[in-house]
């Protein structure tokens, strides 16, 4: 099947793209402008070789509604690292770092539909972009997880030291890609970062008793049939919600549904950001999936600076999206400044209340990676929100030299958090 339901070929027009996925390819975007940006900060080192994986690559090309020619994923990654190198060079030269710097880039496309792929060879074929000196595009007319042990061995053939590389698996559905080969990704290359489409309102709004029989097998296609079972997930949507409606079992199912992904996979990080087109209830995730803190956060700045996706659910420690009552969304969150208000607010509430649970005080670089999984706020959030309920002596911040922080975005991994005593609180 072609991407996303579309459909290519060489003597025919382009498919439309809808604006949801024009976001979701702003978002990659600028996520692997950043990557890139980041991985040359040393001022010492002369460049780095990187791996982009598309695994369900498309034609390369889309029309609007309005018949404009836009970019598809493949073509993205090409411009990401058009604009990447740009923006390295830049800043080195206003850093006054004069050693050259090399974005060497091995792109591998991944498409198994015959007449997609075809129309995709020529695309990359007449792309100035895909002829840069410092990059290769290998195109692999395949299944994804039938080519997926060549690109791994060619990954660690070329990047011995640490593997560095992005896979985008902008599934059709939720049941295409085996969470299997996602955990083989991560476990042969620790430093790679994954991009998950996963239809979550598909598997949602179809669970009942005439569709177990085929909700079973595409559970286990997933690689989560030894965890979740359709008859499971259908107990929990037939629990009595009470006047909640369908918002308790929504998201009852949607927590059950992450935390198994992100362990199946191998992950120790994921954001379940969701995208709700605009002419239908049926959401999906775009998932980042990664082993290390640093790439979750920058993920979440990616999200705060572009406000071109919305993601319905909690504010604070509770970020996973569903649909209430009458589809309304629980929190339709921008990532703007109203958004950013919502955020601070939640997590005044939810940070003490977080520290009583623990019963102990806590370092709050290990509180950022506790709850990382939980909240779309980034560092800098969380960092305002515990001073401010340092100032209003909720909290109490220590620094490892026993000092006082004196401003939010000081406080530091090692500082120490706690609640305070509050002996004055007690009866005479």
């Amino acid at each position: 099947m072609a991407k996303g339901g579309y459909g290519w070929s060489l003597d025919g027009a382009l498919p439309v793209i809808e604006d949801h996925s024009r976001a979701k390819h702003d978002v990659l975007r600028a996520y692997l402008i950043n990557y890139l940006r980041i991985l040359a900060q040393h001022p010492r080192s002369e460049g780095i070789r990187v791996t982009l994986v598309d695994g369900f690559a498309g034609g390369g090309r889309y029309r609007t509604e309005s018949g404009e020619e836009v970019s598809g994923s493949p073509l993205v990654l090409l411009e990401a690292l058009q604009e990447a190198r740009a923006l390295v060079a830049m800043d080195r030269k206003q850093r006054g770092i004069r050693t050259p710097y090399v974005i060497d880039a091995h792109v591998h496309l991944v498409e198994q539909n015959r007449s997609t792929c075809a129309f995709l060879r020529k695309v990359i074929a007449d792309s100035s972009l895909a002829s840069s000196s410092d990059t290769r595009v290998t195109i692999h007319g395949n299944d994804f997880h039938r080519a997926l042990p060549g690109i791994l061995k060619d990954i660690q053939d070329r990047q011995r030291r640490n593997g560095r590389s992005v896979f985008i698996l902008d599934q059709y559905g939720w049941s295409q890609v085996n969470l299997d080969a996602v955990k083989q990704i991560f476990a042969e290359l620790p430093y790679a970062e994954v991009f998950l489409t996963w239809m979550i309102d598909n598997l949602i709004n179809f669970l009942s008793e005439q569709m177990i029989d085929k909700l079973n097998p595409a559970l286990q296609r997933t690689g989560l049939g030894q965890a979740i079972t359709a008859e499971q997930l259908l107990a929990i949507k037939q629990t009595d919600s009470g006047l909640d409606g369908d918002l308790a079992w929504r998201r009852a199912i949607q927590t059950l549904m992450t935390g198994q992904i992100r362990a199946s996979s191998g992950a120790a990080f994921s954001t379940p950001f969701y995208i709700v087109p605009r002419n239908s209830r049926r959401g999906y995730w775009l998932l980042h999936l990664a082993r290390h803190w640093r790439a979750n956060e920058e993920m979440k700045r990616i999200h705060w600076e572009s406000n071109n996706l919305h993601h319905p659910g909690g504010a604070g420690f509770n970020m996973l999206g569903y649909l209430g009552n009458h589809g309304q969304l629980a929190f339709d969150n921008r990532f703007d400044e109203h958004a950013h208000q919502a955020t601070r607010d939640a997590l005044r509430r939810d940070i003490p209340q977080r520290m009583s649970q623990l019963h102990s005080p806590i370092r709050f670089g290990d509180l950022v990676q506790l709850t990382a999984n939980e909240t779309p706020a980034r560092l800098d959030q969380l960092q305002e929100a515990v001073f401010a309920l340092s100032r209003e002596r909720q909290l109490t911040v220590t620094t490892q030299s026993g000092a006082t922080r004196r401003g939010a975005h000081s406080i530091a991994s090692e500082d120490l958090i706690e609640l305070p005593t509050q002996l004055w609180l007690l009866p005479n």
